[in-house]
């Protein structure tokens, strides 16, 4: 297929003082094995020399735009590469990750394929070297220590979809190409949620009715940088986000069952925020979301699991305290028991 034929794909990289980065994002994009895209480059007001970086490689490739805004986050950011896109796909790409070469090939030519598919992914492999000749020694399935998959597969649309969501993000923001009808619809990211804003995006998504389709193929998976700056690392400021995520989507007009499950996923998050709080040196406020959630929850086995952890905060360690909530309810009282004994 000609360049001229095949649809364009806008890949639109949020930036912020990753200038030490994102010469190999850019990079990742220019191997690509598909040639008709585009690159929007939207730097979120750095004050490193990400400017210089993007301009110095976008002067021999005419496919890259820069694009700079006040400090707004990566939301907004995001916002800005879609208002200036002008691809039938659209490609997210954060600006210290990275895509396998062949992503953008395969993932357009399963779109065209399966025309009733608004949104491919693919599988995601972490990596947390900062040299990318040292990529393939070091991809792993998670950044967690046992590097287990966690991403679910889920492929179809409505409740099913909405329900796996709902319980946790089932990708990373790089893994999706998405058809432009589907932004059209369902319109920008909500500023207001970062770090979060691509998970609640994908939750629209799938309460638009848009059909999602995994398709997992080597050499066109997303690419994940694991590394101290990463904004997903501040536990507390994420369960923040996640907090307010699920409290707007309490507020739209959704399935009884889905709305149910976020109900419970609410408590949960108030818990566990409860837990990040206390374990950061903030005991009364964190005593006071796992009453919230003790509160909130409609399961009476999850009501008095964070009544005891509430009750326990002020006697045990962070790291006792998180064992309580993973363990069963009797776990929980015998744990609770052996710190007060």
């Amino acid at each position: 297929m000609s360049t001229a034929s095949q649809p364009l794909v806008s890949v639109i990289i949020p930036t912020y003082n990753y200038a030490h980065f994102i010469a190999e994002a850019l990079a990742s994009v220019h191997s690509q094995t598909y040639s008709n895209w585009e690159m929007i480059v939207v730097d979120d007001g750095s004050t490193d020399n990400t400017e210089e970086v993007v301009k110095r490689i976008a002067a021999d490739e005419p496919r890259i735009s820069y694009l700079r805004q006040d400090n707004a986050r990566q939301a907004a950011a995001r916002n800005n590469g879609i208002r200036h896109a002008k691809g039938n796909y659209l490609q997210f790409l954060d600006a210290d990750d990275l895509i396998e070469p062949q992503k953008l090939e395969q993932q357009v030519a399963f779109l065209e394929q399966h025309t009733s598919v608004d949104i491919t992914y693919s599988g995601v492999r972490y990596f947390s070297s900062e040299r990318a000749d040292e990529l393939l020694l070091s991809r792993q399935y998670s950044s967690w220590e046992d590097s287990g998959a966690w991403m679910p597969e889920i492929s179809g649309q409505g409740k099913e979809v909405l329900l796996a969501l709902l319980r946790n993000n089932i990708m990373v923001v790089n893994a999706p190409l998405i058809r432009r009808e589907v932004i059209d619809r369902v319109g920008l990211f909500d500023v207001d949620l970062t770090p979060v804003e691509d998970w609640e995006y994908l939750i629209r998504c799938a309460a638009h009715g848009a059909v999602f389709g995994f398709n997992d193929v080597e050499g066109a998976r997303a690419l994940v940088r694991a590394h101290g700056e990463s904004a997903s690392l501040n536990q507390p400021r994420y369960l923040r986000s996640v907090l307010k995520m699920r409290k707007k989507i309490a507020k739209l007009n959704l399935d009884a069952e889905v709305l149910e499950l976020n109900r419970q996923k609410i408590a949960e998050t108030e818990g566990h925020l409860g837990v990040e709080e206390v374990t950061h040196g903030k005991l009364g406020s964190g005593i006071s979301q796992m009453l919230k959630a003790a509160l909130k929850d409609p399961r009476l086995r999850f009501r008095a699991k964070w009544l005891i952890c509430a009750a326990s905060a002020p006697f045990v360690s962070g790291d006792r305290l998180k064992g309580m909530v993973t363990s069963s309810l009797s776990g929980s009282m015998k744990r609770a028991g052996a710190s007060e004994a």
